[in-house]
């Protein structure tokens, strides 16, 4: 294995204060409009979402509690995703330091505009080698031409790369079905995503960022 890609929410860099902010919102749009909504219950209802393999829990959220299309309408339009909010896990900018010494590093995820430039904020863009996000390439995982944009860009073949990332959808199986090796981290609410059959389970699955250096160290030191 010579590459390294990495989702980058709920992977290199915690969501949980941007999409809890966003949940906040939008409790507070509906109790302005006589629902009697409160944060634990929607919070309840993205856990399920991805027990059930939703893939936009806040539109489920407002369909499952807010009877009015035009007060749906009202909410959702009012409702923005501050990025500003998320920040790198503690120990990404370490383990990214360590690993780049061994392993090519790369990206493949689904991001708004500017993602290089934010990753540089955090410092942890001088250890990434390829960029292959959504908002750049004009496709979104789990569309698996996301996958071959940045095999294409590390000039590695799927069997030399790992794909590490938080979703069974949208990480692990477009991964898998290219022939790339894959790591699932239990971090953020893909961590409730129930895994699906044998053939498209993770090869390795870890609870945190902070046990991928042991997994893999031993991994690239059984290589040699």
């Amino acid at each position: 294995m010579q590459w390294l890609f990495f989702d980058v929410g709920d992977t290199l860099v915690d969501e949980w204060e941007p999409v809890d902010d966003i949940i906040g919102q939008f409790v507070r749009e509906a109790c302005a409009l006589g629902y009697q909504v409160e944060m634990q219950t929607v919070r309840d209802i993205f856990a399920a979402s991805y027990r059930n393999y939703e893939q936009w829990p806040m539109k489920l959220a407002i369909r499952t509690l807010i009877s009015d299309e035009g007060h749906r309408e009202q909410i959702q339009e009012k409702l923005k995703f501050r990025k500003e909010l998320e920040h790198p896990f503690a120990s990404a900018d370490a383990v990214l330091q360590t690993l780049s010494q061994h392993y090519k590093i790369g990206i493949i995820a689904n991001q708004s505009p500017g993602t290089e430039n934010r990753l540089d904020s955090y410092g942890l863009r001088k250890y990434v080698d390829v960029l292959a996000c959504s908002a750049e390439e004009g496709v979104s995982k789990p569309d698996p031409e996301l996958y071959a944009v940045a095999l294409k860009q590390a000039g590695c073949k799927p069997e030399e790369a790992v794909m590490i990332g938080d979703r069974i959808d949208n990480d692990i199986i477009p991964a898998k079905k290219l022939g790339m090796h894959t790591i699932r981290i239990l971090q953020g609410y893909g961590r409730f995503q129930p895994e699906l059959a044998d053939a498209e389970c993770p090869d390795w699955t870890i609870e945190s960022l902070d046990e991928l250096l042991p997994l893999l160290m031993v991994t690239q030191k059984s290589d040699k």
